[in-house]
């Protein structure tokens, strides 16, 4: 599952810079991508689903991807599942009884974040959020930017 290259995107975060591009206002996805912030086409394509999008500043060291699975197994037990298979810590955790948001903060290594994945007709919609040791007090507003994006 893709939840599960989370961890990935996480330990490459930091180097994926090369390739960052000027950001749209609003991506494909529709999520409002933060004044300064870049597009990451590296980052989006490790998580090898066709349309990722990531973007970031990398300067300061903020970091968000999108993602849509569409497909059998889509429930909040299984995003769960597959943050825990990569030792991805979660807390605040917010879990539907059936579709609807999954909401928490992660942690793995140095990054922490916010995730909220809407799970809905068979289909996961995922946007995580995250900060790496660099300043990660101010990548606070922009995450809550960005995590609102997904309603």
């Amino acid at each position: 599952m893709a939840l599960l290259r989370l961890a990935a995107l996480l330990a490459v975060a930091a180097c994926s810079d090369a390739g960052a591009q000027s950001a749209p206002t609003t991506a494909a996805s529709g999520v409002t991508v933060p004044a300064g912030w870049t597009v990451l086409p590296t980052l989006a394509a490790q998580l090898r689903i066709p349309n990722a999008e990531a973007w970031g500043d990398t300067a300061r060291g903020c970091y968000a991807v999108w993602f849509r699975l569409q497909g059998s197994g889509a429930t909040a037990d299984a995003v769960l599942a597959g943050l825990a298979a990569e030792q991805i810590t979660t807390s605040d955790l917010v879990k539907p009884e059936g579709d609807g948001i999954v909401a928490a903060t992660f942690a793995k290594g140095a990054y922490t974040g916010r995730l909220r994945t809407r799970i809905a007709d068979g289909a996961i919609t995922a946007l995580a959020c995250f900060a790496n040791q660099r300043e990660p007090k101010s990548c606070e507003a922009p995450c809550t930017t960005v995590l609102g994006a997904l309603p």
